[in-house]
């Protein structure tokens, strides 16, 4: 009996909690399986029991994200921006750009895009959004009063378009490059560099759509691939990094094909940027549907889809939506009649595997789409997934012949540090802003709200750096503001838990600084691939101590609540970031991208542009 209770003991300071407390809470645990049951009182029989006694014990001591009420707000905010009717007595003032430029705004079907917008839009700022957005009526260039057939061409010219291109890009002077970092193909620029009469002439539809309904230059990598299985109507499974560019495979296809695209999404609130930059910014309708609605917001959504003519080219819908709703898959079956299910589009599809990092079963029933629809085809998306979960996704979803886009899990641009704490890590983390990443552009995430507010208040306080937190406790306008106040670069820093950065896509991010390690690699590897994006340097540091970790497993223990298996899946995962912090000499880039199972040459770290650390340290 002392020998398990001193290896219960060992395997609690193991994960991080304090001495004294588990002695306490191993006596309780002795006491419940009484006499009778001390030859179950072993590391094998109880010692998940064990952490997750600990894990309860300390629940109350910080407060966890809800993301049940993330969701709900989310669906609120939306459904107000898309049933909004706002007079046209505050539209458009002083010629509001919807894009990256004003060019080029006539859809692939002939309609101008500006006449649409200006007649229809206005300003709205509404107390429950998280966005000050624009709002559009129901006039779109994009609803069409005729039939589609699935054969029907997708344009009978494209001679119009291109010449009404050229035309905009001549008065503009040029189409200038994204603000994610993009760069222009020299191949695709006349001696002024603009895009030429004689390169706009070369482009499929493809790449004249890229231009001009989206306002990119280039595509990324794999991303025109990914277009063209989908509008060769192939089932495709695309595997990108973050930050990749995954949503473009799907959105810019549904503006080519007949119909509407059905997106599955785990989290309304990881979509709703998209939805309002599809609607607002692009000008191509979207809407959604989840449990969250009321009947009459759901109700009127399966009316619309039920028309000769829908009005929405994409409906993103959360997966209870499809899995056992009979009245959804009726409607679905209306749509595939007409000849207007485009395609079904699994975005975040690591969901669906049970040996992904964030399994949710309502995703594994997905299967039933491709049962139902055989010959409706079916893109699966992730920045995340290994060997294993990709084939299980594939079985999954009953496509396993399908196409497979994979590009490298490789940042090169990114520097992987993990940096231990001393006795005072809020000092230390002060000093590391100051000394290393002065007045750069940054996240700090934290595991809590009130880590979030602790380490905020002290780096404005006593370090004198501007920062401000972000959780999704904080009322909708609080963050509006602290969202306006990070993007326009009033503060560079941002304290924030996981609820920041659903949706966000800011190119100049230097830094991302995990005060407290991470639930999983491929959640620190998602979080940490927010900086960078430009394409120039930028540091992933993890603060560490041992002790963190017993936070981490009550994070996790307050999500999984009283389900035994996810929660031993989780500590599985939460054990190998552990791993990856306390790396001693391997290669941290090597570590994260063998994960995934990616064969990696240490060489290419050590001498390549952003050494990790352990690579530097090699190199002297």
């Amino acid at each position: 009996m002392e020998v398990e209770r001193v290896r219960l003991l060992s395997l609690a300071i193991e994960f991080g909690f304090d001495e004294e407390f588990s002695n306490q809470c191993l006596d309780r645990l002795v006491d419940l399986y009484g006499e009778d049951g001390k030859n179950f009182v072993t590391v094998e029989h109880c010692g998940d029991d064990f952490l997750a006694a600990l894990a309860d014990a300390m629940q109350d001591t910080e407060e966890w994200e809800d993301l049940e009420a993330i969701e709900s707000e989310a669906c609120g905010a939306l459904s107000k921006i898309i049933e909004k009717k706002v007079a046209n007595n505050h539209g458009i003032e002083n010629g509001s750009s919807f894009g990256s430029s004003d060019i080029g705004k006539e859809d692939l079907h002939g309609h101008s895009m500006d006449e649409a917008l200006k007649a229809s839009t206005s300003f709205v700022v509404d107390d429950d959004s998280d966005l000050e957005i624009l709002s559009q009526k129901d006039g779109h260039p994009f609803n069409t009063s005729r039939k589609h057939d699935r054969s029907a061409p997708q344009r009978a010219s494209k001679q119009p378009l291109i010449s009404t291109v050229y035309e905009s890009v001549n008065k503009q002077g040029a189409i200038p490059s994204r603000s994610n970092g993009d760069l222009c193909n020299d191949a695709m620029k006349d001696g002024h560099g603009r895009l030429g009469y004689n390169e706009l002439q070369a482009m499929d539809d493809i790449e004249l759509a890229n231009v001009v309904v989206f306002g990119n230059m280039t595509f990324r990598s794999l991303q025109y691939q990914a277009c063209k299985a989908a509008t060769e109507n192939r089932d495709c499974f695309v595997l990108m990094p973050t930050g990749g560019g995954k949503s473009l495979c799907y959105q810019l296809p549904s503006t080519l094909h007949p119909g509407v695209t059905i997106v599955v999404c785990p989290l309304l609130s990881l979509i709703q940027d998209q939805i309002i930059t599809l609607n607002m910014k692009y000008g191509i309708p979207a809407t959604f549907l989840n449990s969250q609605q009321t009947t009459s917001q759901a109700s009127a959504v399966m009316r619309e889809l039920r028309k000769d003519a829908p009005s929405c080219k994409l409906l993103y819908v959360t997966p209870e939506r499809i899995a056992a709703n009979f009245s959804f898959m009726e409607t679905l079956r209306c749509l595939h009649q007409k000849g207007l299910l485009a395609r079904f589009v699994i975005d975040e599809a690591h969901c669906v595997s049970q040996w992904g990092h964030d399994f949710r079963p309502d995703y594994r029933a997905l299967g039933c789409l491709k049962q139902n629809f055989y010959r409706v085809p079916i893109m699966a998306l992730t920045a995340t997934a290994t060997h294993t979960v990709r084939k299980d996704i594939l079985n999954t979803l009953k496509i396993p012949d399908a196409l497979v886009l994979e590009t490298s899990f490789d940042r090169p641009n990114l520097k992987y540090e993990v940096v231990g704490k001393c006795k005072d890590p809020l000092k230390q983390l002060g000093q590391l802003l100051k000394e290393r990443f002065k007045n750069m552009c940054g996240i700090v995430y934290c595991l809590s709200k009130s880590e979030c507010v602790e380490v905020s208040n002290y780096l404005n306080q006593k370090c004198k750096v501007k920062t401000v937190y972000y959780h999704a406790g904080l009322a909708a306008r609080q963050r509006v503001s602290v969202q306006k106040k990070w993007h326009t670069g009033e503060v560079h820093v941002v304290c924030a838990t996981i609820a920041f950065g659903m949706g966000i896509d800011k190119a100049d991010v230097r830094f991302v600084i995990h005060n407290t390690l991470s639930k999983s690699i491929e959640s620190y590897y998602q979080e940490s691939g927010r900086a960078g994006r430009d394409g120039l340097p930028a540091a992933c540091i993890a603060l560490y101590q041992k002790k963190d970790f017993s936070r981490v497993v009550c994070m996790l223990r307050s999500g999984q609540g009283s389900r035994s298996e996810s929660f031993k899946a989780a500590m599985t995962q939460a054990k190998k970031m552990q791993g990856y912090c306390e790396l001693k000499t391997e290669c941290r880039r090597q570590a994260l991208l063998d994960h995934f199972g990616e064969c990696f040459n240490r060489d290419v770290c050590k001498y390549g542009s952003s050494p990790c650390d352990n690579c530097t340290k090699m190199l002297g």
